[in-house]
């Protein structure tokens, strides 16, 4: 089995979550899982039975391939092509009628995209073999390349394109198999450059060519437009910045490296390291151990002659033999002090700092905030989280003083929201504090994740509240619009109601989960869960032991969790 795949089957379970081990059990096997996934326009799974066969179910949960196989891979969740592997790992594809297709090939196989931490596969095309060499074939069977290549992969740090080799020498093809760089390289790799919007696309392509001195590198950029000639001894993209018409690339030459921007150079081959500061738009190069800075137009900012240094927004603090100092970008002394450390803050223009006793402050150009903090940590805009000497933890405006007073186990700024999460352990509460730094509820145990990018939700065993990112408390059929049934709690039991208030399924559970994506919600009674459907049917009765710290994801009677990708299990009553 692949190593990947660590799934020992008892249930069958989607799982959302963020970070966090899964402990499943029966009496004599265990399931550890970890997962945070969206899974979109998911029509099949690959389902792991008890017998650790490998199968194929339906978002609907019917079985489309029986589970009979070593391992199943599904390049396209939305398309019915299954590769199925058997024990000597013979492949036969199989569609959702249990037919074969592609078989009049010598073999047809998936590519794996170039992600480290997960198996991940292209979704559009496969590899086919023909009179002993490689084409190129889209999901639906359409030959996008004769097989002339003596090998067909995804290229490294670049998913969306394939890399070819043939006759020795290395290219790349789009996804509808047409040439972008023509095969004459001994090797190309992407550069990893990646926008929210736009993925890789934007991403070019750094190409080597062996010669008699090693290896030489050059630099095509993502239109297949040659920027660098390959006669560089490496050359790497600055890859955190937004601007997504320009190309910084850090270049060495003759054992020393300097900056191209755009193919013209900005900063000489004077250096032994280059690194770029993407929130403050800053070079730091070094020589010997010291450092120095410039603007990305190549403008020295200040000299090299600095042993330690931190950046945050528009300044840099440096040190020099004792002193600590702090400079704006044109290279302009702000301010003079002694620290341990001075931290940049990521999206602000403040510094942490410790001082020699050990205590935190805060200083910027126009404020310093010291107190005996035994710690501190930026949440956002002007907010930052602090720690007592005896432990508690607070939030304080730099410009307003404390705002929540000290006395929480730990306070965390909820991601991607300007909410705040304060947890006591004492008392075994959380309470949520809106963008306005009000308290808007206390759930005693509760657990807090976000739905989507627009709400989150606290729950506990009799409690689920839900609030938008500005901590305004929502109801759950504005968070779930499109679902035809709802959770109610009545005498701190759970049921289900639909738009019109109607009862559909009593409330007698213990707990009840939101209709997922699939039309499937789980229900909790004595400790076991079990399914409903989004008409209000019992799918299963509550007979799961699940050991779970979340709420379970179902499909059907079956178990959705991400192993390599998302995977059913099936689950033992």
């Amino acid at each position: 089995m692949n190593p990947k795949k660590i799934a020992i089957a008892i249930a069958v379970v989607i799982v959302l979550i963020v970070a966090v081990f899964v402990v499943m059990k029966d009496e004599n096997k265990t399931v550890m899982a970890v997962a945070k996934v969206e899974p979109t326009n998911y029509e099949y799974f690959v389902l792991y039975a008890k017998e650790d066969k490998a199968g194929v179910v339906n978002r609907k949960g019917d079985i489309i391939v029986e589970p009979n196989y070593k391992d199943i891979y599904i390049p396209n969740n939305s398309k019915d092509v299954f590769l199925c592997y058997d024990e000597d790992d013979n492949c036969e594809i199989l569609n959702k009628s249990g037919e074969k297709i592609f078989d009049k090939y010598e073999e047809v196989s998936y590519l794996e995209t170039s992600d480290a931490t997960e198996l991940v596969l292209e979704s559009q095309v496969l590899r086919y073999k023909k009179d002993g060499l490689y084409g190129v074939l889209s999901i639906e069977g359409k030959e996008l390349t004769e097989p002339i290549y003596d090998l067909v992969t995804s290229l490294t740090n670049k998913p969306g394109v394939l890399m070819v080799k043939k006759d020795g020498l290395c290219g790349v093809l789009d996804l509808d198999g047409k040439e972008i760089i023509p095969t004459k390289y001994d090797n190309i790799v992407g550069d990893e450059y990646c926008l929210q919007e736009y993925g890789y696309g934007l991403a070019g392509y750094i190409v080597s060519t062996k010669t008699d001195t090693g290896v030489m590198y050059g630099y095509i950029d993502y239109a297949g437009n040659q920027t660098l000639p390959v006669q560089y001894e490496t050359i790497s993209r600055v890859l955190e910045y937004d601007d997504k018409d320009d190309i910084y690339l850090v270049v060495r030459n003759k054992g020393k490296r300097g900056v191209f921007k755009n193919g013209k150079q900005i900063i000489d081959f004077n250096y032994q390291s280059v690194n770029y500061a993407d929130k403050s738009n800053v070079f730091i190069v070094e020589k010997t151990g010291k450092y120095g800075f410039y603007n990305n137009s190549g403008k020295e900012i200040l000299p090299v002659k600095y042993v330690k240094y931190g950046i945050a927004g528009d300044y840099i603090s440096v040190q020099e033999g004792e002193n600590t100092m702090l400079y704006d970008l044109n290279g302009n002394l702000i301010n003079k002090d002694k620290y341990l450390s001075m931290i940049e803050v990521e999206k602000s223009s403040y510094f942490i700092t410790v001082n020699e006793e050990g205590y935190y402050s805060i200083i910027s150009k126009d404020t310093q905030i010291n107190e005996k903090y035994t710690y501190i940590t930026y949440a956002f805009d002007d907010y930052f989280i602090f720690t007592t000497e005896d432990g508690k933890s607070g939030l304080l405006n730099v410009w307003k003083g404390t705002v929540i007073d000290p006395k929480y186990t730990n306070i965390l700024n909820i991601e991607g929201t300007k909410m705040f999460e304060a947890r006591d352990d004492e008392e075994g509460t959380v309470t949520i504090y809106n963008s306005r730094i009000e308290p808007v509820c206390t759930v005693s145990g509760g657990i807090v994740e976000k739905v989507d990018e627009d709400y989150v939700r606290v729950y506990s065993d009799s409690r689920t509240v839900y609030f938008n990112n500005d901590g305004m408390e929502v109801s759950n059929t504005e968070v779930f619009k499109d679902k035809p049934i709802y959770a109610y709690t009545e005498n701190e039991k759970w049921g289900y109601k639909d738009k019109s208030g109607k009862v559909v399924i009593p409330a007698e559970y213990d707990i009840v989960t939101t209709i997922n994506e699939y039309g499937f919600g789980g229900v909790k009674k004595d400790g076991k869960w079990g399914v409903v459907s989004e008409e209000g049917k019992i799918i299963v009765e509550p007979s799961y032991e699940l050991e779970t710290y979340y709420f379970p994801k179902f499909v059907g009677k079956y178990q959705l969790e991400l192993i390599d990708t998302l995977h059913c299990l099936e689950v033992g009553g």
